[in-house]
């Protein structure tokens, strides 16, 4: 992309999220005797390099630096290139000529060194070809002539650049990134688009600088009629300049493959992809610029997977969707087998990739925003004064808190769950870790219990036989949670509720996907249409007063038995428009859910865990309810465990951790539960987490077992 093309890009005459790269550059520029420095911009393609460096330029002319331009596929091939590069700038910028007998090397280092001077080096993604020569002959005879050398490559910063003993401490590093939403609307505030448009437009927008002025563009210079069709086609547009860096076809539709999936090691690749991957083709994708490494395999910049997944889509409709199925078969094949944090990734790609089957037009929750998660951080002290400012705001605004506890007690039933069941806090957080949004609850153990005696007192009765086993269960082991605040921020500019409401959403549900079941209680007609499309299932009703006048609806989404895939397929099939699939049969037959079987054997966790304890006591397992209920000898159902526990293979979803894990708390029966934390690595809080995740994935094992 040359200079004329990104001047374009910032239209406005304004440069947006720069502020931090220029500065570094002005308090150099400020130095009376600035030592010699490189700066180091990378970055995708469209993110805003050559704008940068244009930027730069100009100031540093302002300031009276001597400022030299060389453009790196020409003139970064060899030291002469390079060389003969500069001089040509020398000469057509400032008339200095060489003498005819003077060395070119020799001249170039003492113009230079002759006054302060700023030397651009755009795209610089083959610098490895001269960069031994630059660090060992050129930079030495630069050192104190202050000099500052600005690079821009879509590639990284090298290593062996960071750790130069001598110039890593004066390299610095400046990867750019997308605009933030704050950012993306101070850009579009001067395009002179219409306020509601540009509000849509910031919604829509994932803060891709190119793709942004794109957009502006194509609206300030299009009819209204035609603008929609022209914006479809800026994936393909975008995806094209990306894809300049791609030099086969095998590496093409390894990136279809990417975009598809979270992050892909080889074997993952190979599995996935229809064509054979060779390691070379895995190391050359490793290289792109919008291509991360990381310990687990490679990973497009989200950007950059979205714009190649939807030019995908909009090309090959059909084999996208099937691909897509089959990226889902394979996460979720590997979800039960993923440690938490995978888990987490798998769950919030999955949705990414299902978004257009999410709600896009819910009074409490919209789906179809590209605003893109900060990382889930825990619930901080610091927190608390933003919460309670929400919930105040929300109560005046008459939005949904639980009906079981009164508005008057919102504020100290925030403080009391803070206090005693922080896990139980969800908080969405800006890009400076600011709290947007949130949800509260307690998780369900012997002291929220009294929590909830004080402050929802229904709720308990409405547990109804489920109450009893949680008066002896440990805060470690707990694995319900019911929510009874939610709120947003409706006082920043930058995110309309509902945005928030459907990242609010989508985050509290990866939670979950960890094993866990959450309960909400409600009767706000909005919430009992969301609950239902978001997979939860209608457990009972009952009357909040004796009158009658209000109805409040249970609703559990249980993911101690649930199977992630199985969730998945139930959001789908609630939320998808009539005819939606029809044209894509075997993608319909794909997704559709197991049907439930009335006469299905179900065992539950809290059943499984009594046949666990009773499995080597014959006459206090025969007495057991649900031996009973399945009317099966105990010594049969004993069997089967020790079958299930012993057996080399694991059924999915039980995974080989977690069979070991009940092995040998059950049948070994040789360490105490904190010995056997201890053993695995583990602390108490997670050792009891997987025992308790073991448990009902051995219950879904036993009960398709006593099937056959």
């Amino acid at each position: 992309m040359d200079r004329s093309e990104t001047e374009s890009f910032v239209s406005l005459d304004r440069i947006i999220g720069l502020a931090e790269e220029l500065g570094f550059l002005e308090r150099w520029l400020a130095e009376p005797k600035p030592r010699t420095e490189l700066f180091f911009v990378s970055g995708i393609g469209g993110i805003g390099k050559t704008t940068l460096l244009t930027e730069m330029s100009r100031r540093a002319r302002d300031s009276q630096a001597q400022v030299l331009w060389l453009d790196g596929p020409g003139e970064l091939g060899t030291s002469a290139a390079f060389l003969s590069g500069m001089e040509a700038c020398l000469e057509n910028e400032y008339g200095r000529k060489r003498e005819q007998d003077a060395p070119t090397f020799a001249f170039i280092t003492s113009e230079l060194s002759s006054r302060r001077s700023v030397i651009f080096l755009d795209n610089c993604e083959n610098i490895e070809r001269i960069e031994g020569w630059f660090f060992s002959s050129f930079l030495p005879k630069l050192e104190a002539a202050g000099v500052l050398f600005v690079l821009a490559s879509r590639n990284g910063l090298p290593a062996k650049w960071r750790t130069n003993p001598y110039w890593g401490s004066r390299v610095r590093d400046l990867p750019l990134r997308v605009f933030t939403r704050k950012e993306v609307r101070e850009y579009l505030r001067e395009s002179g688009l219409d306020p509601a448009l540009q509000a849509e437009v910031a919604r829509h927008s994932d803060g891709h600088p190119l793709l942004l002025a794109l957009t502006v563009d194509l609206l300030k210079s299009s009819p209204e009629s035609t603008a929609g069709r022209g914006l479809s086609d800026i994936p393909a547009m975008l995806s094209a300049e990306l894809l300049k860096e791609v030099t086969s076809p095998r590496l093409y539709a390894a990136l279809i493959g990417l975009s598809l999936l979270p992050e892909a090691d080889l074997l993952v690749l190979r599995q996935f992809l229809d064509t054979p991957l060779e390691l070379s083709d895995y190391e050359e994708l490793g290289r792109l610029s919008f291509v991360g490494r990381n310990p687990r395999g490679l990973a497009l910049h989200h950007v950059a997977s979205r714009l190649i997944r939807e030019d995908y889509a909009e090309r090959s409709p059909q084999p996208f969707r099937l691909e897509r199925q089959r990226a889902f078969r394979l996460l979720a094949e590997r979800f039960p087998y993923a440690d938490r944090r995978a888990q987490t990734r798998i769950a919030a790609h999955v949705l990414k990739l299902y978004r257009e089957f999410l709600p896009s037009a819910h009074a409490y929750a919209h789906f179809s925003t590209r605003l893109q998660a900060a990382e889930d951080r825990p619930y901080q002290p610091e927190d608390l004064p933003d919460l309670q400012r929400m919930v105040a705001d929300s109560v005046r605004g008459a939005d949904w808190q639980t009906e079981l506890v009164k508005a008057e007690d919102y504020a100290g039933l925030l403080v009391r769950i803070a206090g005693m069941s922080p896990e139980g806090i969800c908080v969405v957080r800006s890009d400076m870790g600011t709290p947007l949004a949130f949800c509260a609850g307690v998780s369900l153990h012997p002291s929220t219990l009294s929590l909830l005696e004080k402050y929802a007192p229904r709720l308990l009765q409405m547990l109804g036989e489920e109450l009893e086993p949680l008066y002896s269960a440990s805060q470690e082991g707990a694995d319900t949670f019911c929510i009874l605040l939610a709120a947003v921020d409706v006082r920043q500019p930058h995110y309309r509720p509902e945005e928030l409401g459907g990242l609010l959403m989508q985050q509290w549900l990866i939670r979950m996907t960890g094993g866990f079941r959450g309960i909400v209680v409600t009767g706000d007609p909005n919430l009992n249409t969301l609950l239902p499309m978001m997979g939860f299932q209608k457990t009972g009703q009952f009357a909040l007063s004796e009158n009658g006048t209000l109805l409040l609806t249970r609703w559990d989404l249980d993911f101690r038995f649930t199977s992630f895939e199985h969730w998945v397929k139930r959001v789908i099939r609630q939320t998808e428009t009539e005819g939606e699939l029809s044209e894509f049969p075997q993608v319909a037959a794909a997704l559709e859910p197991e049907r439930y079987r009335a006469d299905a054997i179900h065992i539950d966790d809290h059943e499984m865990k009594q046949i666990l304890k009773e499995l080597y006591r014959p006459d206090k397992l025969e007495e057991l309810a649900v031996i009973r209920r399945l009317g099966r000898p105990g010594s049969e159902i004993r069997r089967h465990v020790e079958q299930i526990l012993t057996g080399q293979d694991t059924a999915y979803p039980l995974t080989a951790l977690e069979q070991r894990i009940l092995r040998e708390i059950y049948i070994l029966k040789e360490l105490n539960k904190s010995q056997l934390a201890e053993d695995f690595h583990m602390s108490r809080t997670t050792f009891y987490r997987h025992a308790q995740s073991a448990t009902g994935h051995l219950a879904m094992v036993l009960s398709k077992a006593l099937e056959r």
